[in-house]
């Protein structure tokens, strides 16, 4: 019980700073940028995908991976056209929903969790539990910014600010984690 409370209060740290970081600092938008010509490109969007939202990577391969025709296409085309991954969202979606806000603290709170688990079955003592929880942060930090950065051309100050955002995430949910855990009946143990 003591495992998931901890990790209930470490989502909700992980959401705070989640919060503050999105919309009491610049981390959001760094590495964004307006799109030249949006209203044009905008309008080209929405004639061809219309009310189809999706996540697009253009040039799409046709054909596999293992198929040597296939794969010098793709090279082909990677090297005469422009390329990149679209995630397409029609008209008409908010946007911020509630049920987003809802949704991300939720799985903030399940992140935690398995966090909270880790950190009482690996470490003892606050200072170990909340590097174990940088160590997981940066992991997290690494597994989808860094390869997104590497495959799809997302730009290092944006990788960098979200890889922070991300880590700092694990942090803050590990300070509050391993103070709930070392809470022993009125005082915290070291």
């Amino acid at each position: 019980m003591r495992i998931l409370l901890a990790g209930v209060f470490g989502g909700i740290a992980m959401f705070i700073w989640a919060s503050i970081a999105h919309v009491a600092t610049p981390l959001a938008s760094i590495g964004l940028a307006p799109m030249p010509n949006e209203t044009a490109a905008v309008a080209a969007l929405h004639q061809s995908l219309g009310d189809k939202p999706g996540l697009y990577f253009f040039p799409f391969m046709r054909g596999s991976a293992g198929d040597a025709k296939a794969m010098a296409a793709q090279t082909q085309a990677l090297r005469t056209s422009p390329h990149g991954l679209l995630a397409y969202t029609p008209p008409g979606a908010t946007q911020i929903d509630p049920r987003q806000l809802a949704v991300e603290f939720v799985l903030e709170v399940i992140e935690s969790v398995l966090a909270a688990v880790l950190l009482a079955a690996a470490a003892t003592g606050f200072s170990r539990r909340l590097g174990l929880a940088a160590v997981i942060g940066t992991i997290a930090a690494m597994a989808t910014n860094f390869s997104y950065w590497n495959w799809y051309g997302f730009s290092l100050d944006y990788t960098l600010a979200n890889a922070f955002t991300e880590l700092m995430k694990f942090v803050f949910a590990g300070a509050a984690i391993a103070a709930v855990l070392g809470w022993k009946w009125g005082r915290a143990t070291p």
